[in-house]
């Protein structure tokens, strides 16, 4: 069953979620710039000395690493949600 309600929040859902990918994505590329390196690098130089960062920034540079892939499945499954509903809709199930 499609209506317009269910439409409109999995369209709000999908584009939050779009914005979380988009500002986190952001967030690694601006750390990768800043430090010259990526995650996992940079958290083997700390481990070695040879990088000083804070223990809060390491933990959330870890933290968007891990939650990149989880809101990228979200918003892909709501994507698929979407299409499935407009298809469903346009045959008029």
């Amino acid at each position: 069953m499609h209506t317009d309600e269910y439409e409109i929040s999995l369209t709000r859902e999908r584009n939050h979620c779009r914005q979380v990918v988009n500002t986190t994505r952001a967030a690694l590329a601006e750390r990768e710039k800043n430090h010259g390196m990526t995650y996992a690098e940079a958290a083997k130089a700390v481990a070695e000395g040879r990088l000083a960062i804070s223990d809060a920034e390491m933990a959330r540079w870890r933290d968007d690493v891990e939650a990149l892939p989880q809101w990228e499945q979200r918003l892909e499954e709501y994507r698929e949600a979407l299409e499935m509903m407009r298809i469903s809709a346009s045959r008029g199930d």
